[in-house]
């Protein structure tokens, strides 16, 4: 297990409420972007930047924390909280984080796999989501696709961790390079 900051200090609190503003913002500005990708519902996955950041420094419960509250406020933000793209982003959401978290606990996995396989995760849920709520299998068949583009979109959000964490003095300091 890796450390984590005691999750009752103010450290972490204050770490949570960044990280969710930070997911929040990243998620406001890829919906804002989301119409220049041309496959639908595809996006690069920015926001769980928050999300890998949070599982690294605060532990899988502060991470959910980020998950659910930065859900919840890009959809306040875009206007989409009870609609079907509320749904696929919970789902999404709630998924990759679940994935991560076991992830995370794997010593042999760093931030690039448990954001990989966030990403995977993330899109097998959109789908199975999108499908119930069509009542079709139809959007099942976006899967290689999107399950490969979810791969590179992995790859850069679980690098941009990587990087992140090694130049962060929390971490540096108190937990040594990961």
């Amino acid at each position: 297990m890796r450390p984590t900051l005691s999750s009752g200090s103010a450290r972490a609190v204050a770490v949570v409420a960044m990280l969710v503003a930070v997911g929040a913002i990243l998620g406001i500005v890829e919906t804002a972007f989301a119409p220049a990708i041309p496959v639908p519902g595809v996006r690069l996955g920015l926001a769980n930047l928050a999300v890998v950041l949070a599982l690294a420094l605060v532990g899988r419960g502060a991470a959910l924390r980020v998950t659910l509250l930065r859900v919840l406020v890009v959809a306040l933000a875009t206007g989409s909280l009870g609609g079907p793209a509320f749904a696929m982003a919970l789902a999404g959401a709630l998924c990759s984080w679940a994935v991560m978290a076991w992830l995370s606990s794997l010593r042999s996995l760093s931030v690039i796999g448990w954001s990989v396989g966030g990403a995977a995760a993330h899109v097998a849920a959109q789908l199975a989501v999108a499908s119930l709520l069509t009542g079709t299998a139809v959007p099942l068949l976006l899967a290689p696709f999107s399950l490969l583009l979810a791969l590179g979109c992995g790859l850069v959000i679980g690098y941009s961790s990587h990087l992140l964490l090694s130049r962060l003095p929390l971490v540096s300091a108190e937990f040594g390079a990961r």
